[in-house]
């Protein structure tokens, strides 16, 4: 809206009217006056005077409108100009910014805008914002009734659904263009997509929630071993607080067991970018030793070390009750076959005279004695059996190497009983070598408490090929259910429990490869043990003993 009519007209044409109005007036005048009221008319020179003044002022009025013609045109390509280079910005801004009108349809769309909301200009200029809003987000209508209301509004949430339907995060500040009676004429908002960034904010939240409520020890140190962080595992294990600990270095904890060669090894690896894994022998504050499995890896950030996070498990219960297993088992075995061997030299004694002084009751006796007395010493031999197989190393070996050698092994004790094989052709995978232990357990376990006839299958499972299926079944009476329920418990009670230790060794054995065991009916009347087991390395390694 211009402020005047003569807002419009240049310096040129106001400096005309300005003349004409001033000679018109007084040659107009002085006609009027002469001839309506009889006034004598003005000498020519006064004439002359008041139309030289005329001139003047209109030479005045044309240098003062066209000085301001220059300024306002200056101002006008100034405004010119900025417009233009917003008109530039807006288009090469890397966010999205887009502009409506206060019934919502669309004035201004930017590159920006189409990346991250899947719309091209000129498919939505003119038209209703494309974009619907998320169930827990304000609609774009609200958004622009507050704008309106407020005059703006700074940094708020909103989520935004995209043309593909994939919902997204922005943070939203919206400004209000007006006309010059102040009626908003314009809405304009510009998005910052945050979606990446809120998701790595609940990654970190859930991690920090992980690392929080975690039962083992993290800490975090700078590359020079001063600690940065504990967790609240840490601070009840090690007795330190997190004030405590915080800023300290962590040869605070250095119990004095651990040699020097150690530590030198430690930070050779972890300096080194590699990850380090062992044994340590800590202090807590109030001077206990305690065990732990620490595991130790470097922070990196464009290939340098920014510090270190290490986790320790504490082992000091665990690695008691292992040392108290390993001596007693050690005791049990060494003094029960050594006491065994008395009472079977004894038994032997009492069975001879006895059976010179045809004693039948104590022949018996000592009969009983001597049968009870190698039962004990076969208990000792199997408890040591089971120890050599959970205690080493498994390695990968052909299935089909373990099954005939295990029947190569019963066959020798067995030699009435009938086994039969039957292997899937061309089938070479490898499982946990210690899997030989238990086939063992199960065809003796089949020969002893069965019939004399045990069936060995060997295939693939027919759902997944990273698993193999070996059976054992016999002809026998099977195997007790109540024995069957404690190993599936896991547990033995006072009311319930195994008969012995066979069943409990191929459990054992099959849970630390990483398998499992199931009992059903075989088609001979007998029971099936079924071993699910997972494969292993298909070809030959130069390193397996002889080849397998």
């Amino acid at each position: 809206m211009n402020d005047s009519p003569l807002d419009g007209l240049d310096a040129r044409a106001i400096a005309l009217a300005y003349l004409g109005f001033g000679v018109a007036g007084i040659l107009g005048g002085e006609l009027l006056l002469s001839v309506a009221l009889g006034a004598p008319r003005a000498s020519e020179a006064e004439l002359v005077k008041g139309l030289a003044f005329v001139a003047v002022s209109t030479a005045f009025v044309w240098f003062l409108v066209s000085r301001k013609d220059r300024r306002i045109e200056r101002q006008q390509a100034s405004v010119r100009s900025s417009l233009e280079q917003l008109r530039t910005v807006v288009a090469a801004s890397p966010v999205p910014i887009i502009a409506v009108t206060p019934d919502g349809r669309v004035t201004r769309w930017n590159d920006a805008a189409s990346e991250a909301f899947g719309w091209e200009r000129d498919d939505v200029l003119g038209e209703p914002l494309p974009y619907s809003a998320g169930e827990n987000s304000e609609s774009s209508e609200e958004i622009i009734r507050r704008t309106i209301a407020e005059d703006g509004l700074s940094d708020v949430s909103v989520e935004r659904r995209r043309s593909n339907g994939d919902l997204r995060e922005f943070r939203l500040s919206t400004a209000v263009i007006r006309d010059a009676d102040g009626e908003a004429t314009e809405i304009v908002g510009v998005f910052v997509d945050v979606t990446a960034q809120r998701r790595r904010e609940r990654r970190l939240r859930e991690f920090e929630l992980t690392v929080e409520q975690a039962g083992h020890a993290i800490y975090l140190t700078t590359p020079d071993g001063e600690i940065t962080y504990v967790n609240p595992a840490f601070e009840e294990i090690t007795g330190y607080d997190a004030a405590e600990a915080v800023g300290e270095p962590v040869s605070r904890l250095s119990s004095g067991e651990m040699p020097e060669a150690y530590y030198e090894r430690l930070w050779r690896t972890i300096q080194a970018g590699e990850t380090w894994q062992e044994r340590i022998i800590n202090r807590r504050k109030n001077g206990e030793l305690y065990t732990a499995i620490q595991t130790i890896a470097p922070l990196t950030h464009d290939g340098d070390i920014d510090g270190y996070v290490a986790i320790q498990s504490d082992i000091t219960e665990s690695e008691l009750t292992r040392q108290r297993l390993v001596v007693l088992n050690r005791m049990f075995r060494h003094n029960l076959r050594n006491r065994m061997n008395v009472i079977e030299g004894y038994a032997e004694l009492i069975h001879r005279d006895a059976t010179v002084a045809a004693d039948e009751g104590l022949t018996d006796a000592a009969e009983a004695i001597i049968e009870a007395a190698d039962e004990l010493v076969a208990l000792s031999e199997k408890a040591q059996t089971v120890s050599d197989a959970l205690e080493s190393e498994g390695t990968p070996r052909r299935v089909s190497t373990l099954v005939e050698d295990a029947v190569s092994r019963a066959e020798a004790t067995y030699p009435e009983a009938t086994m039969r094989t039957d292997i899937e052709t061309g089938l070479n995978a490898r499982v946990d070598s210690r899997v030989g232990a238990a086939l063992d357990e199960l065809i003796a376990n089949a020969l002893k408490h069965g019939g004399e006839t045990v069936d060995i299958d060997v295939c693939r499972t027919e759902d997944d090929d990273s698993k193999l299926v070996v059976r054992v079944a016999d002809d026998g009476p099977g195997i007790p259910d109540e024995e069957w329920r404690v190993i599936k418990r896991g547990e033995e009670t006072p009311l319930e429990h195994g008969t012995g230790m066979g069943l409990w060794l191929v459990h054992w054995v099959v849970k630390k490869s990483g398998g499992s065991m199931e009992l059903e009916a075989s088609p001979s009347g007998g029971t099936a043990v079924t071993l699910k087991l997972p494969v292993g390395a298909e070809r030959p390694r130069t390193w397996f003993p002889n080849g397998e």
